[in-house]
Protein backbone atom coordinates (compact mmCIF):
# COMPACT_ATOMS: atom_id res chain seq x y z
CA UNK A 1 0.00 0.00 0.00
CA UNK A 2 2.84 2.40 0.87
CA UNK A 3 4.43 1.72 -2.51
CA UNK A 4 1.18 2.59 -4.30
CA UNK A 5 0.85 5.83 -2.35
CA UNK A 6 4.48 6.73 -3.09
CA UNK A 7 4.08 6.00 -6.80
CA UNK A 8 0.92 8.14 -6.95
CA UNK A 9 2.66 10.98 -5.12
CA UNK A 10 5.45 10.93 -7.72
CA UNK A 11 3.12 10.74 -10.72
CA UNK A 12 0.48 13.21 -9.53
CA UNK A 13 2.48 16.46 -9.99
CA UNK A 14 3.40 15.40 -13.52
CA UNK A 15 -0.06 14.21 -14.58
CA UNK A 16 -1.86 17.08 -12.89
CA UNK A 17 -0.24 19.46 -15.34
CA UNK A 18 -2.53 17.92 -17.95
CA UNK A 19 -6.29 17.48 -18.03
CA UNK A 20 -7.31 13.84 -18.40
CA UNK A 21 -8.31 14.52 -22.00
CA UNK A 22 -4.80 15.83 -22.73
CA UNK A 23 -3.03 12.56 -21.82
CA UNK A 24 -2.79 10.05 -24.66
CA UNK A 25 -1.78 6.61 -23.39
CA UNK A 26 -0.26 4.65 -26.26
CA UNK A 27 -1.95 1.47 -25.00
CA UNK A 28 -5.30 3.05 -25.85
CA UNK A 29 -4.16 3.24 -29.47
CA UNK A 30 -3.23 -0.44 -29.73
CA UNK A 31 0.47 -0.40 -28.78
CA UNK A 32 1.85 -3.82 -27.81
CA UNK A 33 4.16 -3.93 -24.79
CA UNK A 34 5.76 -7.30 -25.60
CA UNK A 35 8.95 -6.01 -27.28
CA UNK A 36 8.28 -8.23 -30.31
CA UNK A 37 5.29 -6.75 -32.12
CA UNK A 38 6.14 -3.72 -34.27
CA UNK A 39 4.07 -0.95 -32.77
CA UNK A 40 5.24 2.17 -34.63
CA UNK A 41 1.83 2.93 -36.16
CA UNK A 42 -0.03 2.70 -32.85
CA UNK A 43 2.35 5.12 -31.12
CA UNK A 44 2.25 7.45 -34.12
CA UNK A 45 -1.56 7.49 -33.91
CA UNK A 46 -1.29 8.64 -30.28
CA UNK A 47 1.16 11.39 -31.28
CA UNK A 48 -1.05 12.54 -34.14
CA UNK A 49 -4.18 12.59 -31.98
CA UNK A 50 -2.40 14.59 -29.31
CA UNK A 51 -1.13 17.12 -31.86
CA UNK A 52 -4.51 17.40 -33.59
CA UNK A 53 -6.19 18.36 -30.31
CA UNK A 54 -3.73 21.18 -29.70
CA UNK A 55 -1.14 19.25 -27.70
CA UNK A 56 -0.65 17.45 -24.41
CA UNK A 57 1.18 14.35 -23.20
CA UNK A 58 1.76 11.11 -25.09
CA UNK A 59 2.19 8.64 -22.25
CA UNK A 60 4.37 5.51 -22.57
CA UNK A 61 3.80 3.12 -19.63
CA UNK A 62 6.07 0.40 -18.34
CA UNK A 63 6.77 -2.22 -21.00
CA UNK A 64 8.86 -2.92 -24.09
CA UNK A 65 7.76 -1.40 -27.39
CA UNK A 66 9.34 -2.34 -30.73
CA UNK A 67 9.44 0.66 -33.06
CA UNK A 68 10.88 2.25 -36.19
CA UNK A 69 10.72 5.98 -37.04
CA UNK A 70 8.29 8.17 -35.08
CA UNK A 71 7.50 11.81 -35.92
CA UNK A 72 6.79 14.15 -33.03
CA UNK A 73 4.84 17.38 -33.42
CA UNK A 74 4.39 20.81 -31.88
CA UNK A 75 3.08 21.06 -28.30
CA UNK A 76 3.60 17.34 -27.65
CA UNK A 77 5.37 16.00 -24.54
CA UNK A 78 6.39 12.41 -25.26
CA UNK A 79 6.71 11.00 -21.74
CA UNK A 80 8.28 7.61 -20.98
CA UNK A 81 7.46 6.17 -17.58
CA UNK A 82 10.12 4.45 -15.48
CA UNK A 83 10.38 0.92 -16.88
CA UNK A 84 9.26 1.97 -20.37
CA UNK A 85 11.65 0.87 -23.13
CA UNK A 86 11.49 1.72 -26.81
CA UNK A 87 13.39 -0.89 -28.84
CA UNK A 88 14.65 -0.02 -32.32
CA UNK A 89 13.73 -2.71 -34.84
CA UNK A 90 16.54 -4.33 -36.80
CA UNK A 91 14.30 -4.40 -39.90
CA UNK A 92 15.81 -1.47 -41.77
CA UNK A 93 12.95 -1.35 -44.28
CA UNK A 94 10.75 0.11 -41.53
CA UNK A 95 12.74 3.33 -41.13
CA UNK A 96 11.95 6.58 -42.92
CA UNK A 97 14.53 7.87 -45.38
CA UNK A 98 15.39 11.56 -45.22
CA UNK A 99 17.96 13.05 -47.57
CA UNK A 100 20.02 10.01 -48.58
CA UNK A 101 19.99 7.93 -45.40
CA UNK A 102 17.50 6.20 -43.06
CA UNK A 103 16.61 8.09 -39.91
CA UNK A 104 16.38 6.26 -36.58
CA UNK A 105 13.59 6.05 -34.03
CA UNK A 106 12.63 9.75 -33.95
CA UNK A 107 12.64 12.18 -36.85
CA UNK A 108 10.98 15.56 -36.25
CA UNK A 109 11.25 18.78 -38.22
CA UNK A 110 9.78 22.28 -38.06
CA UNK A 111 8.06 21.70 -34.70
CA UNK A 112 7.69 24.09 -31.74
CA UNK A 113 7.34 23.53 -27.99
CA UNK A 114 7.96 19.79 -27.84
CA UNK A 115 9.75 17.39 -25.54
CA UNK A 116 10.82 13.87 -24.72
CA UNK A 117 10.82 13.35 -20.95
CA UNK A 118 10.70 10.71 -18.23
CA UNK A 119 12.99 8.02 -16.89
CA UNK A 120 12.45 5.51 -19.68
CA UNK A 121 15.01 3.98 -22.02
CA UNK A 122 15.55 3.91 -25.78
CA UNK A 123 17.48 0.81 -26.94
CA UNK A 124 19.13 1.09 -30.36
CA UNK A 125 20.25 -2.55 -30.87
CA UNK A 126 23.46 -1.23 -32.41
CA UNK A 127 25.54 -4.32 -31.78
CA UNK A 128 23.22 -6.35 -34.01
CA UNK A 129 24.30 -4.03 -36.84
CA UNK A 130 28.02 -4.76 -36.43
CA UNK A 131 30.42 -7.45 -37.62
CA UNK A 132 31.92 -8.50 -34.30
CA UNK A 133 34.69 -10.85 -35.42
CA UNK A 134 37.42 -8.25 -36.07
CA UNK A 135 38.30 -4.59 -35.62
CA UNK A 136 38.60 -2.04 -38.41
CA UNK A 137 42.16 -1.61 -39.63
CA UNK A 138 43.59 1.86 -39.66
CA UNK A 139 45.02 3.29 -42.90
CA UNK A 140 47.43 6.14 -43.60
CA UNK A 141 50.18 4.75 -41.39
CA UNK A 142 53.12 5.47 -43.70
CA UNK A 143 54.24 8.59 -41.83
CA UNK A 144 53.97 7.12 -38.32
CA UNK A 145 56.93 6.05 -36.23
CA UNK A 146 55.84 2.39 -36.31
CA UNK A 147 54.80 2.25 -40.02
CA UNK A 148 52.81 -0.96 -40.61
CA UNK A 149 53.00 -1.85 -36.91
CA UNK A 150 51.17 1.32 -35.86
CA UNK A 151 48.32 0.37 -33.49
CA UNK A 152 48.90 -3.26 -34.41
CA UNK A 153 47.15 -5.97 -32.41
CA UNK A 154 48.57 -9.45 -31.97
CA UNK A 155 45.09 -10.82 -31.25
CA UNK A 156 41.57 -9.79 -30.33
CA UNK A 157 39.78 -6.56 -31.17
CA UNK A 158 41.43 -4.20 -28.68
CA UNK A 159 39.60 -0.89 -28.53
CA UNK A 160 37.71 -1.70 -31.74
CA UNK A 161 35.92 -0.34 -33.66
CA UNK A 162 33.96 -3.09 -35.39
CA UNK A 163 33.01 -2.94 -39.06
CA UNK A 164 29.39 -1.84 -39.39
CA UNK A 165 26.73 -3.65 -41.39
CA UNK A 166 23.88 -1.67 -42.93
CA UNK A 167 22.38 0.49 -40.19
CA UNK A 168 20.04 3.39 -39.69
CA UNK A 169 21.82 6.70 -39.16
CA UNK A 170 21.15 9.31 -36.49
CA UNK A 171 18.93 7.70 -33.88
CA UNK A 172 17.02 10.75 -32.57
CA UNK A 173 16.75 13.75 -34.91
CA UNK A 174 15.29 17.22 -34.52
CA UNK A 175 15.64 19.62 -37.46
CA UNK A 176 14.46 23.24 -37.60
CA UNK A 177 12.74 22.96 -34.22
CA UNK A 178 12.26 25.60 -31.52
CA UNK A 179 11.67 25.34 -27.77
CA UNK A 180 12.80 21.72 -27.55
CA UNK A 181 13.31 19.90 -24.23
CA UNK A 182 15.00 16.51 -23.77
CA UNK A 183 15.07 15.45 -20.14
CA UNK A 184 15.94 12.51 -17.87
CA UNK A 185 15.76 9.51 -20.19
CA UNK A 186 18.49 7.06 -21.16
CA UNK A 187 19.66 5.89 -24.60
CA UNK A 188 21.75 2.75 -25.06
CA UNK A 189 23.50 0.95 -27.91
CA UNK A 190 23.08 3.43 -30.78
CA UNK A 191 24.54 2.14 -34.10
CA UNK A 192 25.40 5.67 -35.31
CA UNK A 193 25.07 9.17 -33.82
CA UNK A 194 22.68 9.04 -30.86
CA UNK A 195 21.20 12.56 -31.03
CA UNK A 196 21.26 15.07 -33.87
CA UNK A 197 19.78 18.50 -33.16
CA UNK A 198 20.30 20.68 -36.24
CA UNK A 199 19.16 24.12 -37.44
CA UNK A 200 17.24 24.54 -34.16
CA UNK A 201 16.91 27.17 -31.41
CA UNK A 202 15.95 27.36 -27.74
CA UNK A 203 16.99 23.83 -26.75
CA UNK A 204 17.35 22.28 -23.28
CA UNK A 205 19.05 18.91 -22.72
CA UNK A 206 19.03 18.01 -19.03
CA UNK A 207 19.82 14.81 -17.15
CA UNK A 208 20.31 12.66 -20.26
CA UNK A 209 22.29 9.42 -20.14
CA UNK A 210 23.92 7.66 -23.07
CA UNK A 211 25.56 4.25 -22.74
CA UNK A 212 26.73 3.13 -26.18
CA UNK A 213 28.98 0.20 -26.88
CA UNK A 214 32.51 1.60 -27.03
CA UNK A 215 33.47 -0.51 -30.04
CA UNK A 216 30.72 0.82 -32.34
CA UNK A 217 32.12 3.37 -34.84
CA UNK A 218 30.38 6.73 -35.33
CA UNK A 219 28.25 6.26 -32.21
CA UNK A 220 28.45 9.91 -31.15
CA UNK A 221 26.51 11.04 -28.12
CA UNK A 222 24.90 14.46 -28.59
CA UNK A 223 25.56 16.40 -31.81
CA UNK A 224 24.23 19.96 -31.75
CA UNK A 225 24.84 21.35 -35.22
CA UNK A 226 24.19 24.88 -36.50
CA UNK A 227 21.99 25.63 -33.48
CA UNK A 228 21.71 28.63 -31.13
CA UNK A 229 20.56 29.30 -27.58
CA UNK A 230 21.17 25.81 -26.23
CA UNK A 231 21.74 24.52 -22.68
CA UNK A 232 23.18 21.06 -21.96
CA UNK A 233 23.35 20.14 -18.27
CA UNK A 234 23.77 17.21 -15.88
CA UNK A 235 24.45 14.59 -18.55
CA UNK A 236 26.49 11.38 -18.44
CA UNK A 237 27.65 10.06 -21.84
CA UNK A 238 29.79 7.01 -22.69
CA UNK A 239 30.21 6.68 -26.45
CA UNK A 240 32.18 4.91 -29.16
CA UNK A 241 32.81 8.25 -30.82
CA UNK A 242 32.63 11.95 -29.85
CA UNK A 243 30.52 12.41 -26.72
CA UNK A 244 29.39 16.02 -27.29
CA UNK A 245 29.73 17.77 -30.65
CA UNK A 246 29.05 21.44 -31.33
CA UNK A 247 29.54 22.37 -34.97
CA UNK A 248 28.42 24.57 -37.83
CA UNK A 249 27.74 22.13 -40.66
CA UNK A 250 25.13 23.13 -43.23
CA UNK A 251 25.11 19.59 -44.61
CA UNK A 252 26.73 16.27 -43.75
CA UNK A 253 27.17 13.56 -46.40
CA UNK A 254 23.46 13.00 -47.08
CA UNK A 255 22.52 12.41 -43.43
CA UNK A 256 18.92 13.06 -42.33
CA UNK A 257 17.98 16.47 -40.95
CA UNK A 258 20.53 18.64 -42.74
CA UNK A 259 18.94 21.32 -44.94
CA UNK A 260 21.94 23.28 -46.23
CA UNK A 261 20.93 26.30 -44.13
CA UNK A 262 23.60 29.00 -43.74
CA UNK A 263 23.07 30.56 -40.31
CA UNK A 264 25.55 31.16 -37.45
CA UNK A 265 25.62 28.92 -34.39
CA UNK A 266 25.94 30.80 -31.10
CA UNK A 267 25.13 30.96 -27.40
CA UNK A 268 25.55 27.38 -26.16
CA UNK A 269 26.25 26.45 -22.53
CA UNK A 270 27.39 22.99 -21.36
CA UNK A 271 27.82 22.26 -17.64
CA UNK A 272 28.00 19.51 -15.03
CA UNK A 273 28.63 16.61 -17.42
CA UNK A 274 30.67 13.39 -17.25
CA UNK A 275 31.98 12.15 -20.61
CA UNK A 276 33.82 9.13 -22.00
CA UNK A 277 34.71 8.60 -25.65
CA UNK A 278 36.83 6.48 -27.98
CA UNK A 279 37.40 9.71 -29.89
CA UNK A 280 36.81 13.17 -28.33
CA UNK A 281 34.99 13.89 -25.11
CA UNK A 282 34.14 17.35 -26.49
CA UNK A 283 34.45 18.17 -30.16
CA UNK A 284 33.89 21.62 -31.63
CA UNK A 285 33.86 22.15 -35.38
CA UNK A 286 35.10 20.09 -38.29
CA UNK A 287 33.83 20.87 -41.78
CA UNK A 288 31.84 23.98 -40.94
CA UNK A 289 30.17 26.37 -43.33
CA UNK A 290 28.50 28.32 -40.49
CA UNK A 291 30.39 30.51 -38.04
CA UNK A 292 30.33 29.50 -34.36
CA UNK A 293 30.65 31.70 -31.27
CA UNK A 294 29.84 32.12 -27.60
CA UNK A 295 30.24 28.54 -26.36
CA UNK A 296 30.79 27.97 -22.64
CA UNK A 297 31.78 24.74 -20.85
CA UNK A 298 32.04 24.34 -17.07
CA UNK A 299 32.34 21.57 -14.48
CA UNK A 300 33.16 18.80 -16.95
CA UNK A 301 34.93 15.47 -16.36
CA UNK A 302 36.35 13.64 -19.38
CA UNK A 303 37.80 10.22 -18.56
CA UNK A 304 39.14 7.10 -20.31
CA UNK A 305 39.05 8.90 -23.65
CA UNK A 306 41.20 9.10 -26.75
CA UNK A 307 40.99 12.88 -26.93
CA UNK A 308 39.73 15.29 -24.33
CA UNK A 309 38.81 18.54 -26.07
CA UNK A 310 39.07 18.69 -29.87
CA UNK A 311 38.59 22.05 -31.58
CA UNK A 312 39.04 22.05 -35.35
CA UNK A 313 38.28 24.24 -38.34
CA UNK A 314 38.57 22.80 -41.85
CA UNK A 315 36.17 24.82 -44.01
CA UNK A 316 35.06 28.44 -44.36
CA UNK A 317 33.33 28.66 -40.97
CA UNK A 318 35.21 30.30 -38.07
CA UNK A 319 35.09 29.86 -34.29
CA UNK A 320 35.49 32.49 -31.60
CA UNK A 321 34.70 33.24 -27.96
CA UNK A 322 34.84 29.84 -26.27
CA UNK A 323 35.39 29.36 -22.53
CA UNK A 324 36.33 26.21 -20.61
CA UNK A 325 36.22 26.37 -16.79
CA UNK A 326 36.76 23.65 -14.16
CA UNK A 327 37.65 20.80 -16.49
CA UNK A 328 39.28 17.45 -15.65
CA UNK A 329 40.70 15.43 -18.56
CA UNK A 330 42.15 11.90 -18.55
CA UNK A 331 43.20 10.50 -21.93
CA UNK A 332 45.16 7.52 -23.19
CA UNK A 333 46.41 5.97 -26.41
CA UNK A 334 44.02 3.56 -28.13
CA UNK A 335 44.26 0.82 -30.72
CA UNK A 336 42.00 0.75 -33.76
CA UNK A 337 40.75 3.25 -36.32
CA UNK A 338 39.79 6.13 -34.03
CA UNK A 339 40.68 9.79 -34.49
CA UNK A 340 42.88 10.94 -31.63
CA UNK A 341 46.21 10.05 -30.10
CA UNK A 342 45.82 10.39 -26.34
CA UNK A 343 45.90 14.20 -26.54
CA UNK A 344 44.05 16.06 -23.77
CA UNK A 345 43.52 19.25 -25.81
CA UNK A 346 43.84 19.63 -29.57
CA UNK A 347 43.16 22.85 -31.47
CA UNK A 348 43.73 22.77 -35.24
CA UNK A 349 42.90 25.09 -38.12
CA UNK A 350 43.80 23.46 -41.42
CA UNK A 351 42.18 22.57 -44.72
CA UNK A 352 39.63 19.78 -44.48
CA UNK A 353 37.65 20.47 -47.67
CA UNK A 354 39.86 20.71 -50.77
CA UNK A 355 37.48 23.00 -52.69
CA UNK A 356 36.69 25.43 -49.86
CA UNK A 357 37.51 29.01 -50.98
CA UNK A 358 39.01 29.90 -47.58
CA UNK A 359 39.82 28.38 -44.20
CA UNK A 360 38.23 29.95 -41.15
CA UNK A 361 40.03 31.15 -38.04
CA UNK A 362 39.98 30.13 -34.39
CA UNK A 363 40.30 32.93 -31.86
CA UNK A 364 39.52 33.92 -28.27
CA UNK A 365 39.67 30.49 -26.62
CA UNK A 366 40.02 30.52 -22.83
CA UNK A 367 40.91 27.63 -20.50
CA UNK A 368 40.64 28.23 -16.73
CA UNK A 369 41.16 25.67 -13.95
CA UNK A 370 42.01 22.72 -16.17
CA UNK A 371 43.86 19.59 -15.03
CA UNK A 372 45.03 16.84 -17.39
CA UNK A 373 46.58 13.41 -17.12
CA UNK A 374 47.42 12.18 -20.59
CA UNK A 375 49.66 10.06 -22.77
CA UNK A 376 50.32 12.76 -25.36
CA UNK A 377 50.74 16.51 -25.62
CA UNK A 378 48.47 19.52 -25.67
CA UNK A 379 48.54 20.33 -29.37
CA UNK A 380 47.75 23.76 -30.90
CA UNK A 381 48.36 23.83 -34.66
CA UNK A 382 47.40 25.97 -37.65
CA UNK A 383 48.49 25.40 -41.22
CA UNK A 384 50.12 28.18 -43.26
CA UNK A 385 46.68 29.24 -44.62
CA UNK A 386 45.47 30.59 -41.27
CA UNK A 387 46.56 31.27 -37.68
CA UNK A 388 45.27 30.57 -34.19
CA UNK A 389 44.59 33.79 -32.29
CA UNK A 390 44.31 34.60 -28.58
CA UNK A 391 44.54 31.21 -26.85
CA UNK A 392 44.75 31.65 -23.08
CA UNK A 393 45.41 29.12 -20.28
CA UNK A 394 45.05 30.10 -16.61
CA UNK A 395 45.67 27.59 -13.80
CA UNK A 396 46.66 24.55 -15.85
CA UNK A 397 48.01 21.32 -14.39
CA UNK A 398 49.37 18.92 -16.98
CA UNK A 399 50.86 15.46 -16.31
CA UNK A 400 52.19 13.44 -19.25
CA UNK A 401 52.58 9.74 -18.38
CA UNK A 402 53.92 6.60 -20.02
CA UNK A 403 51.47 4.49 -22.03
CA UNK A 404 51.06 0.73 -22.06
CA UNK A 405 50.68 1.07 -25.85
CA UNK A 406 53.82 3.14 -26.32
CA UNK A 407 55.67 0.63 -28.50
CA UNK A 408 52.89 0.37 -31.09
CA UNK A 409 51.34 3.83 -30.78
CA UNK A 410 53.69 6.33 -29.13
CA UNK A 411 55.68 9.18 -30.59
CA UNK A 412 53.08 10.37 -33.12
CA UNK A 413 50.58 13.15 -33.61
CA UNK A 414 47.10 12.75 -35.08
CA UNK A 415 45.73 15.96 -36.63
CA UNK A 416 42.84 14.32 -38.45
CA UNK A 417 40.53 15.28 -40.01
CA UNK A 418 42.38 17.31 -42.64
CA UNK A 419 43.61 17.09 -46.23
CA UNK A 420 47.11 18.54 -45.72
CA UNK A 421 49.66 16.01 -47.09
CA UNK A 422 51.73 14.38 -44.36
CA UNK A 423 49.83 16.13 -41.55
CA UNK A 424 47.25 13.52 -40.61
CA UNK A 425 49.05 10.75 -38.69
CA UNK A 426 52.79 11.34 -38.42
CA UNK A 427 55.82 10.82 -36.20
CA UNK A 428 57.39 13.73 -34.34
CA UNK A 429 58.93 14.67 -31.01
CA UNK A 430 56.44 15.03 -28.18
CA UNK A 431 56.74 18.04 -25.85
CA UNK A 432 54.15 18.52 -23.15
CA UNK A 433 52.71 21.50 -25.07
CA UNK A 434 53.17 22.03 -28.82
CA UNK A 435 52.15 25.26 -30.62
CA UNK A 436 52.56 26.19 -34.29
CA UNK A 437 51.40 29.26 -36.24
CA UNK A 438 49.61 31.29 -33.61
CA UNK A 439 49.27 34.86 -32.29
CA UNK A 440 49.01 35.62 -28.59
CA UNK A 441 49.23 32.36 -26.66
CA UNK A 442 49.42 32.99 -22.91
CA UNK A 443 49.99 30.50 -20.06
CA UNK A 444 49.61 31.71 -16.46
CA UNK A 445 49.84 29.63 -13.25
CA UNK A 446 50.92 26.38 -14.85
CA UNK A 447 52.50 23.19 -13.53
CA UNK A 448 53.78 20.62 -16.03
CA UNK A 449 55.06 17.25 -14.85
CA UNK A 450 56.15 13.94 -16.37
CA UNK A 451 55.75 10.35 -15.25
CA UNK A 452 58.94 9.10 -13.63
CA UNK A 453 59.21 6.13 -15.98
CA UNK A 454 59.15 8.25 -19.17
CA UNK A 455 62.22 7.00 -21.06
CA UNK A 456 61.70 7.48 -24.79
CA UNK A 457 63.92 10.14 -26.34
CA UNK A 458 61.07 11.54 -28.42
CA UNK A 459 59.60 13.05 -25.24
CA UNK A 460 61.26 16.47 -25.16
CA UNK A 461 60.57 20.00 -23.89
CA UNK A 462 57.82 21.26 -21.66
CA UNK A 463 56.90 23.81 -24.37
CA UNK A 464 57.75 23.87 -28.07
CA UNK A 465 56.57 26.82 -30.16
CA UNK A 466 56.97 27.29 -33.90
CA UNK A 467 56.02 30.51 -35.68
CA UNK A 468 54.30 32.03 -32.64
CA UNK A 469 53.94 35.78 -32.28
CA UNK A 470 53.21 36.85 -28.71
CA UNK A 471 54.02 33.92 -26.41
CA UNK A 472 53.81 34.40 -22.62
CA UNK A 473 54.75 32.02 -19.80
CA UNK A 474 53.95 33.46 -16.35
CA UNK A 475 54.18 31.68 -13.00
CA UNK A 476 55.13 28.43 -14.74
CA UNK A 477 56.76 25.46 -13.04
CA UNK A 478 57.93 22.89 -15.59
CA UNK A 479 60.76 20.60 -16.60
CA UNK A 480 61.78 18.93 -19.81
CA UNK A 481 61.19 15.20 -20.17
CA UNK A 482 63.19 13.02 -17.75
CA UNK A 483 64.32 11.04 -20.81
CA UNK A 484 66.30 14.12 -21.92
CA UNK A 485 68.07 15.52 -18.83
CA UNK A 486 69.59 18.94 -19.44
CA UNK A 487 67.23 19.80 -22.31
CA UNK A 488 65.66 23.26 -22.21
CA UNK A 489 62.16 23.59 -20.84
CA UNK A 490 61.20 25.90 -23.72
CA UNK A 491 62.12 25.57 -27.40
CA UNK A 492 61.33 28.54 -29.67
CA UNK A 493 61.53 28.17 -33.44
CA UNK A 494 60.95 31.30 -35.54
CA UNK A 495 59.00 33.03 -32.75
CA UNK A 496 58.55 36.72 -31.91
CA UNK A 497 57.64 38.62 -28.76
CA UNK A 498 58.32 35.95 -26.14
CA UNK A 499 58.29 36.70 -22.42
CA UNK A 500 58.56 34.65 -19.24
CA UNK A 501 58.91 35.55 -15.59
CA UNK A 502 59.59 31.93 -14.64
CA UNK A 503 62.82 30.05 -14.06
CA UNK A 504 62.85 28.24 -17.37
CA UNK A 505 65.73 27.43 -19.69
CA UNK A 506 64.89 28.77 -23.16
CA UNK A 507 66.46 27.69 -26.45
CA UNK A 508 65.89 29.71 -29.61
CA UNK A 509 66.45 28.43 -33.14
CA UNK A 510 65.71 29.91 -36.57
CA UNK A 511 65.19 33.51 -35.50
CA UNK A 512 62.49 35.22 -37.63
CA UNK A 513 63.82 37.39 -40.44
CA UNK A 514 60.58 38.91 -41.72
CA UNK A 515 57.50 40.32 -40.07
CA UNK A 516 54.70 37.82 -39.49
CA UNK A 517 51.49 38.52 -41.33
Amino acid sequence: MKKIVLLFSLLFPMLSCYAKSDVYNIMDFGAAADGKTLTTSSIQKAIDACAASGGGMVYVPKGEFLIATLNLASNVDFHMETGATLIATTDLTQYQKHNEQPAGVFYTEKAHNLSITGFGTIFGQGMKMMYTDSAKRIGGKQFTRQKDNFRKLESGVGDGPFYPKDRYHQMIIFSECTKLTLKDFKVIDAPYWTFLIVHSEDVLCDGLRIDNNLVIPNSDGLDVISCSNVTISNCNFSCGDDAIVLAGYAQHYGDPGFKGILKPSKNINVDNCVLRSRSSGIRIGGWDQNNMSNYNFSNIVIYDSNRGINISIGDSGSLQNVNFTNIRIETRLHTGDWWGQGDPIKITAMRGMPKSPTIGIIKNINFTNVSCRSENCINLYASDETRLQNIFFTNLQMELVKSKLEETCGGNLDLRPNTVPGKELFARNIPAVYIENADNVFFNQVVISWGKNIDKKYYTNAFEAVGVNGFRLSNVKATASPSNPGMSEVLLDNCRDFYTDSKLKVEKIHEPQTKLK
